[in-house]
């Protein structure tokens, strides 16, 4: 592992720690200024856990930690099961029900305000989207035998409505939308000068995100190759300007970004002469085009197949034209298993046993429907040429459609994993394991933006999570409160406390459930239960892979991350 590769590691563990930590801290620090405003007693104020310094002023206990994830107050006239009692366990006053409404509120609402604080930060500079924003989507393939095929749509369709309703989406955010209607989707769909509707029951998709389970769309759309040129580089000088389209590259068309990087990775540095359409449909062509080296990476061996770089298996998702893949007779869907007899437990070892492969031959052991096969392959040294032909969507969200968009995305995760014509399921949800897991991968693969982005979604929905009416969490705290002021006093401990409990164990029990999902993911695929339960009898680790392909085939996701794809 390389210097610059272990600093990246500590900025991401930095950043991790630090905003993870943060989300927590702020809103412990909002319960801690709204009691001293109300007068409550505070017995400590902790940044992180387990204490390992502590100064008491002014009536509390301010403490440091060593475990940096975060922080509490102290405040047992919170709490309505018992009895309140300072440090000395000397019996307080029961707080005010609007003192502990206040108190309460302020936690949640300290994350709010954060996560807006944080929104004008992405406003400003922006995130990296996975496409433009469409009001159409156009289907560039759509696989036989699927919910959407049988309904009658087809290649070259045009989607124009997404359950009555038209949309401006991006393919990710199009995607999300049909994953989380339950029941029946039904799209909009203009055939020449024809329009109908596709209606059809959702199914779970297992060629993507398998191990999730969802029903992820089984087709897929024609991408706008939208230019926003790098200033400075081949094609910004030669002319070309942000909003063109790629229609075609050295007369050859280019449909998505896959025929796009086939064709730059074979031209090899040779110069180019792009077709491109602009604003208002003129079309311009802009010839010898010369890239540029790259001086950092100057070039890395491959052989021209896409896989998913966090999939448990490395399973061959597209062969590039002209590839040596492709003449060693790899196909898409195939597994590979071992390297040169080598085990290759994730996608991301297969990346580095091509990389480092100097150009030798390597006999690949594959799955093929189940089926071993073993092929050779000769990795390619392909040079990294630049010609600055970015295609980097980036969205401006303002702070309150950011807000806006979590409390959607919650309340249709809510509502999924209560309907029976939903594939979203509580195993799709995340616990600290998962939420650390995302912002690292988001940090590491993207950029500080779309970490910071992570971080908006998990503190607004840490502060509408704890505004939930139920005992332990703030929201418990506030319905009590408003109890006791219709009532006029409040509920007896007797019955508070075993509710108060029970509801302890089941959030416990819930995290552990989460984190049992989070942990799967993370784990190499021969180590998953439905492996290990298949590889009874004797049977190798290849039979094994194959049952995990056809029942699961793990690969992380939620409805919201979608696996990177990689190209080695």
């Amino acid at each position: 592992m390389s210097f610059a590769t272990i600093l990246a590691w500590a900025g991401v563990g930095f950043f991790v720690v630090f905003f993870f930590g943060f989300c927590i801290f702020i809103h412990e620090l909002g319960h801690f200024l709204a009691a001293r405003w109300r007068g409550l007693h505070v017995i400590a104020f902790s940044i992180g856990f387990k204490k390992i310094w502590s100064k008491k002023y002014n009536g509390v206990e301010y403490r440091i930690g060593c475990l940096p994830f975060g922080g509490y107050v102290d405040l047992p006239q919170i709490d309505a099961s018992g009895e309140p009692k300072d440090e000395n366990d000397c019996p307080l006053p029961p707080a005010k029900p609007l003192d502990r409404i206040i108190t309460a509120f302020a936690g949640p609402l300290f994350n709010v305000l954060f996560g807006f604080v944080l929104g004008v930060a992405i406003w400003v500079w922006g995130i990296p989207q996975d496409s433009p924003k469409m009001r159409e989507i156009t289907v560039a393939s759509i696989k036989e035998g699927s919910p959407e095929y049988e309904a009658g749509l087809r290649k070259d369709d045009k989607i124009v409505s997404l359950n009555g309703k038209k949309f401006y989406y991006t393919w990710g955010e199009f995607a999300r939308e049909i994953i989380f209607v339950p029941g029946v989707v039904s799209l909009g769909v203009q055939r020449g000068a024809k329009r109908f509707t596709v209606n059809y029951h959702q199914k779970v998709n297992k060629d993507f995100m398998p191990g999730e389970e969802i029903s992820y769309p089984f087709f897929h759309p024609k991408i706008p190759l939208t230019l926003y040129p790098v200033p400075g580089m081949p094609a910004e000088v030669a002319g070309m300007k942000p909003g063109d389209t790629i229609i075609a590259i050295n007369g050859e068309p280019v449909a998505n970004t896959d025929e796009l990087n086939d064709i730059l990775i074979n031209n090899q540095g040779n110069p180019l002469s792009i077709l491109v359409r602009r604003d208002g449909g003129a079309e311009l062509e802009f010839k010898n085009i010369i890239p540029k080296m790259n001086e950092e990476t100057p070039g890395v061996y491959r052989i021209g197949v896409s896989i998913e770089v966090d999939s448990k298996l490395v399973n061959v998702s597209r062969v590039s034209k002209g590839s040596p893949a492709e003449a060693a007779g790899i196909l898409a869907g195939d597994i590979i298993e071992t390297v040169n007899g080598k085990p290759i437990e994730s996608a991301r070892l297969f990346i580095d046993a091509v990389a480092a492969s100097n150009g030798l031959p390597q006999m690949l052991h594959i799955l093929r429907n189940g089926k071993p096969l073993d092929l050779e392959v000769t990795p390619r040294y392909d040079r990294n040429y630049d010609a600055g032909l970015s295609l980097f969507f980036v969205n401006h969200p303002n702070p309150w459609d950011q807000f806006l968009s979590v409390v959607s995305m919650s309340y249709k995760s809510l509502r999924g994993v209560f309907s029976r014509d939903s594939t979203i399921k509580a195993r799709h949800f995340s616990g600290p394991i998962g939420i650390v897991r995302l912002m690292g991968t988001a940090v590491y693969r993207g950029s500080v933006m779309q970490g910071l982005y992570i971080v908006v979604i998990i503190t607004f929905s840490l502060g509408m999570l704890n505004l939930f009416p139920i005992p332990v969490l703030d929201g418990g705290h506030i319905l009590l409160a408003f109890v006791q002021m219709i009532l006029g006093r409040p509920l007896p401990a007797r019955l508070v406390q075993p509710v108060t409990y029970a509801f302890v164990i089941l959030l416990i029990s819930f995290m552990v459930f989460v984190s049992y999902y989070d942990v799967l993911r993370i784990l190499p695929a021969r180590f998953h239960p439905d492996v290990l339960l298949n590889s009874k009898n004797g049977e190798d680790h290849a039979a094994g892979a194959a049952s995990d392909l056809q029942d699961k085939k793990n690969n992380p996701t939620t409805p919201s991350p979608t696996a990177e794809p990689a190209s080695p």
